[in-house]
């Protein structure tokens, strides 16, 4: 990293910032050297976005933020990182703006401070475990907690099936409600679909997400968790991660199904499908999440922003907790534990779904259509290049 390399062209004159935080005036700054440079551009698909764009507007910092994986190769190519006076760090800037688009987006944009960060997830953790043991106490009784019948218990031994979809949905609904607006809002943001809305281009955005396509880095892999030495390790990790939540929601669709297509009540053989999906996904989000959170702490610290270090380690601690308690409640069903272990464990997913919107959690739905944009940004150049071609 020279501090004397030559400097680049000029850059173009910066787009409409002034409605935006510090964190965009930042970023866009250092887009534009990135754009007259141009050094990086064969890295990710973040740098050929940047060179259809002369100048940047408001929703041109938040489209290139949320298109970036954060896999760092360009910190480790650019000549122009600190001690030069330039001092770019677009890993860095870029996780700042996705940050601040985490907040702005959602409602309300100002979360009451007792559920900002951990003491949020402490907060949250002890209502939804005190609103989870009241609903089973008033159904079954302080005794009825602890389940002394041999054989495998049943979870509507403890709340009723009705009841249960009840305390589920009220947090899911809220969250799906609070992210689809979010969503709108991004997509208005960054201009919507260029060229009209393609197939094409969502299912590219799919397999890019099932193949972990942009965690490749520049071909190289990620420079994560050291910025000069590239490794799959992250990539790997979070494929475990996504599939084990897959399994996971495989297990959950599958016993609704028997359950009501079938009246086939928990709980259920351990050669069932909700069984072994479930084990097979817990495991993976269990050893997934834990391998993330050790690459974390060994993660640079010069291109990592703290504050969404902070949501990067809730989410990953939830997930943990989350899996190992399905786990445990699967193991303890044969034994008077099952009755708590499972009340622990219904009230941390009532807890995710809760706050969903307001963790780390959103990065992959705007993620997803931070690809099916740029997609669709290059359909749309290749069909006016071959227009101008046939003309």
């Amino acid at each position: 990293m020279s501090s004397d390399a030559p400097a680049p062209p000029a850059a173009p004159a910066p787009g409409n910032r002034t409605s935006l935080p510090l964190v965009f005036a930042e970023a866009g700054r250092q887009l534009d050297i990135c754009n007259a440079c141009r050094y990086c551009e064969g890295l990710c698909a973040v740098f050929p976005a940047l060179e259809r764009r002369s100048v940047f507007e408001n929703g041109d910092i938040s489209q290139i933020a949320n298109l970036c994986h954060d896999c760092r190769a360009c910190f480790d190519a650019c000549m122009y990182s600190e001690p030069h006076e330039f001092q770019l760090n677009i890993p860095k800037a870029l996780t700042a703006v996705r940050a601040e688009d985490y907040r702005r987006y959602v409602w309300p944009r100002r979360v009451p401070r007792l559920f900002r960060g951990w003491t949020g997830v402490f907060s949250g953790a002890v209502i939804a475990s005190l609103v989870v043991v009241a609903i089973s106490v008033l159904q079954v009784g302080w005794s009825g907690l602890l389940i002394e019948n041999s054989g495998p218990h049943s979870p509507y031994d403890l709340i009723s099936s009705n009841v249960t979809l009840l305390i589920l949905f009220a947090p899911f609904g809220y969250s799906a409600v609070v992210i689809a607006a979010a969503c709108r809002a991004y997509w208005r943001e960054v201009g919507g679909a260029p060229g009209g809305m393609t197939g094409r281009a969502i299912r590219h955005a799919v397999w890019y997400a099932l193949t972990m396509r942009y965690l490749r880095g520049g071909g190289e892999e990620c420079y994560y968790p050291e910025d000069e030495k590239p490794s799959a390790g992250r990539r790997h990790l979070h494929a475990m991660v996504m599939y084990g939540f897959g399994l996971c929601t495989v297990s959950t669709t599958a016993a609704a199904f028997m359950q009501h297509g079938f009246a086939l009540e928990p709980p259920y053989d351990p050669l069932s499908v909700p069984v072994i999906t479930g084990t097979v996904g817990g495991i993976g989000l269990v050893v997934g999440c834990a391998g993330l959170l050790l690459l974390k702490a060994k993660a640079s610290k010069v291109t990592s922003f703290a504050q969404m270090t902070v949501k990067d380690y809730g989410f990953l601690v939830g997930l943990e907790f989350l899996a190992l308690t399905g786990l445990l409640t699967l193991f303890v069903r044969h034994t008077p534990a099952f009755g708590i272990v499972y009340l622990v464990h219904l009230a941390s997913v009532v807890l995710s779904f809760g706050m969903a919107p307001y963790s780390k959690f959103v990065h992959l739905v705007y993620r997803f259509l931070a690809v099916v944009r740029d997609n669709l940004e290059r359909e749309h150049e290749a069909a006016t290049k071959d227009a101008e071609r046939t003309a």
